[in-house]
């Protein structure tokens, strides 16, 4: 007489909505930045990835990684939006001094890219932050193959443990007298250049170690993998993925028409 197999189903989510309501939408977001390429599209895409970005986890901590991640970005993105500007020319001329020409067209694709490359960090930064384990959850509710949705989940992680081995390596270099902040810029070159390669040797093998705790584990001995944890979706997150389904076909419908 076969035993029959007892599921413990709890919920393993770490945000207020499941992850595969978050990829609908990130997936949305980025399709829609991609086809339009215009100030008001971008902008409007921006600040809903950031009314995202603070629903999700709304706490202190993610307030301040936001305002962090937006200052440090915020250098590329003005040099980047200032060259777009002045060696771009198309449209009508706005503004002439000498060989300085400044363009509609140089204007609109300059600010336009900017808030793209200001979007793109931010859904970066969130996907970035969702544990390892939701990614193999949601991944397998999709019915995704377990070997795929390991080795995607397993790339995401790593790119957390990289930045995390470069921080360890920086804070190594200041207790040694190493400001790298206050090092002229061809010796910063040089110190981050020589700080690569360790941190990547160390990343990497973080990942060797892991490949030895599966196989100690028996990966991909059974088909059928148990887990302790469903992320099941709720009646909130269906009713926003229909929201966004017809929102992006209605935006694409109203566009080709439009056009």
């Amino acid at each position: 007489m076969e035993k029959k197999k007892r599921k413990i189903v709890l919920n393993g989510s770490s945000t207020i909505l499941n992850l595969r309501t978050i990829i609908v939408i990130v997936s949305a977001i980025t399709t829609l930045s991609v086809i339009y390429n215009t100030i008001i599209m971008q902008a409007s895409l921006l600040l809903f990835s950031i009314l995202l970005l603070l629903i999700i986890q709304p706490s202190k901590h993610r307030f301040t990684r936001l305002a962090h991640r937006m200052k440090i970005i915020s250098r590329v993105v003005v040099t980047l939006m200032i060259f777009q500007i002045l060696f771009r020319h198309g449209g009508e001329t706005l503004w002439q001094f000498g060989i300085i020409k400044i363009t509609s067209l140089g204007v609109n694709y300059g600010v336009s890219s900017s808030l793209r490359l200001m979007l793109i960090v931010l859904i970066a930064g969130l996907l970035l932050d969702i544990p390892y384990y939701d990614y193999i959850l949601a991944f397998r509710s999709w019915k995704i193959p377990y070997e795929i949705s390991f080795l995607v989940a397993s790339v995401i992680h790593f790119i957390p443990i990289f930045h995390k081995q470069f921080i360890v390596s920086k804070e190594a270099l200041n207790l040694r007298g190493i400001e790298i902040s206050k090092s002229p810029i061809i010796k910063r070159f040089k110190i981050y250049s020589a700080l690569v390669f360790p941190v990547i040797a160390r990343a990497i093998s973080e990942v060797k170690y892991r490949s030895i705790s599966l196989e100690l584990r028996a990966f991909r001995l059974f088909p059928e993998r148990t887990f302790i944890y469903e992320a099941k979706l709720k009646w909130y997150d269906l009713t926003i993925q229909i929201i966004i389904f017809f929102i992006f076909l209605n935006i694409l419908i109203l566009s080709y028409f439009l056009i």
